[in-house]
């Protein structure tokens, strides 16, 4: 157990820098672009959905080898952006605000999907059992 909360940790990291490093690299290629207060609320929000996709990915794929953590890190990963067009499906919030949020969950997909992939991999530890003896097939 010692050694989760650094896994946790590094994990949490290379996901914001996943997402992070995406969305500079969108916000620089937009010339009309200027920045402002409000890309460091849009980083803020970004930050508590990292805590958010990292801690179930940090707690499912902690038996998991690396492998399994990869896949459930992935499927964790798309999490937000799920979420974000169940949102839009559900409440539907008026056609700019359903175009914007499925515009961000569309982008949130590919980012947060390796990012939650990587984070899996950090996070999850070698099994000390073959996985022939955990399916039964000894």
């Amino acid at each position: 157990m010692r050694s989760f909360i650094p896994r946790l940790a590094i994990s949490l990291c290379a996901w914001e820098a996943c997402i992070v490093l995406y969305f500079l690299a969108v916000f620089a290629t937009i010339p009309e672009h200027i920045w402002s207060k409000d890309d460091i609320v849009w980083f803020a929000m970004l930050a508590v959905c990292g805590l958010v996709v990292v801690g179930p990915v940090a707690l499912l794929s902690l038996r998991l080898g690396k492998i399994g953590g990869a896949i459930v890190g992935l499927l964790c990963g798309l999490l937000p952006s799920v979420v974000l067009l169940a949102y839009a499906f559900v409440v539907r919030p008026g056609f700019e605000a359903s175009a914007g949020t499925a515009g961000i969950a569309e982008l949130l997909v590919v980012p947060s999907g390796v990012g939650g992939a990587i984070a899996g991999i950090i996070c999850s530890r070698r099994t000390k059992t073959p996985a022939t003896s955990i399916l039964g097939l000894n």
